[in-house]
């Protein structure tokens, strides 16, 4: 769970997925994320933003 930095009063969930865990599946992280961008559903969590860094990636959510 993490706060918004400018909106103080949103709270966000973030998915953190060591890159290690992926070893052979990258394509399916990548296809995960193009179909979370696209989807716009009230019953579906939705996709804000996506961060990488060398040993994990990063999806911000709604919570």
């Amino acid at each position: 769970m993490a706060q918004h930095k400018l909106q103080t009063n949103r709270m966000q969930a973030i998915k953190c997925i060591d890159r290690r865990a992926l070893k052979g599946k990258e394509d399916s992280l990548e296809n995960e994320i193009k179909v979370l961008r696209k989807l716009k559903h009230s019953n579906i969590v939705q996709l804000v933003e996506t961060f990488e860094d060398k040993n994990k990636v990063y999806l911000v959510m709604e919570l």
